[in-house]
């Protein structure tokens, strides 16, 4: 049994233990706010850039047999390569937030594995890379120390790595598995098609599109200069900004997630000082009872 000296130490250590957890709760319920309101910004841009660039691809000269494709980011082939944009944090302590993902990511590759094609990814996150160090994947692209609040400049490389990628052949397909954002206590791992950039399903990003000749009927884009000057201009943007909503999502999970992870942490050390303090209480009685018989025993003997 542990002495009252010893539990003493440990409550201490418990206690230093239960500063620090409430500490960094606080300090993720203030991100969390921050990080939240740039998530609910940035979906409206990003729904509506969908909805323009199905638009415009429905205006261009390209997309026929003979033509081929408009824009090279829309060339539908024959997916053998597949390329995983894998979204997590730099850092741990939130909880099964990138376990989850990476696990999401993982199947996705297995399954494509298992249908013949090839899988690489492009890690964005430490965890990413660790997550990656034992898989039979290889990473030809990482990227760490993104920051807190990323601008479309810090994220944009990781974009120009995929469209690089596929342009280029390296790849056929690419998507995106990164944790969405949906509540305080739910984030779902989540795998977006990235590449190529289908219009159609682009389009659907926008919840208030309403199909041509519907009740709410928007009416038609006007296009300054050419549609296909435009696609080719817009086209690079949908990417960059799809890859940025998927980071902005990732963060706002990452808070989320540490916030209940350390309030979690926080209660159960709570409850361990609790145990230990009943223990101390019970080491201290023995001590005190223990040294009553001793005295008393002791008198006893001298009263011989």
């Amino acid at each position: 049994m542990a002495t009252a000296r010893e539990i003493q130490r440990r409550m201490r250590s418990v206690r230093n233990i239960r500063q620090i957890t409430k500490a960094m709760e606080l300090i993720a319920v203030t991100r969390l706010r921050r990080a939240q309101q740039r998530v609910i910004a940035a979906r409206p841009y990003s729904a509506k850039l969908g909805r323009m660039v199905a638009e415009i691809s429905a205006h261009t000269t390209g997309d026929s047999d003979e033509v081929g494709p408009a824009h090279p980011l829309l060339d539908i082939r024959e997916s053998k390569r597949v390329a995983i944009v894998l979204v997590t944090s730099d850092r741990g302590l939130c909880g099964a937030l990138n376990g989850n993902v990476i696990r999401a990511a993982m199947q996705h590759a297995a399954s494509e594995t298992a249908k013949g094609r090839e899988v690489s990814f492009i890690a964005v996150g430490r965890k990413a890379m660790n997550g990656l160090r034992h898989a039979p994947y290889r990473a030809f692209a990482d990227f760490q120390g993104i920051g807190d609040y990323p601008t479309m400049a810090k994220t944009s490389p990781i974009a120009r790595a995929a469209i690089g990628a596929f342009t280029s052949g390296q790849v056929d397909e690419a998507v995106v598995v990164y944790p969405k954002f949906v509540s305080t206590l739910r984030q779902d791992p989540t795998v977006m098609p990235l590449l190529p950039i289908i219009p159609a399903e682009a389009r659907n990003m926008d919840p208030t599109f309403v199909p041509s000749g519907g009740a709410d009927d928007q009416g038609e884009f006007l296009f300054e200069p050419s549609p296909d000057a435009l696609l080719s201009a817009i086209l690079p943007r949908f990417v960059e900004v799809q890859i940025y909503q998927a980071i902005l999502e990732a963060i706002a999970s990452e808070f989320s997630a540490r916030m209940v992870a350390m309030r979690n942490a926080t209660d159960n050390a709570t409850e361990l000082i609790k145990s230990l303090q009943l223990g101390y209480n019970k080491a201290r009685q023995a001590t005190i009872t223990r040294e009553i018989i001793e005295v008393s025993s002791g008198a006893a003997a001298l009263g011989r």
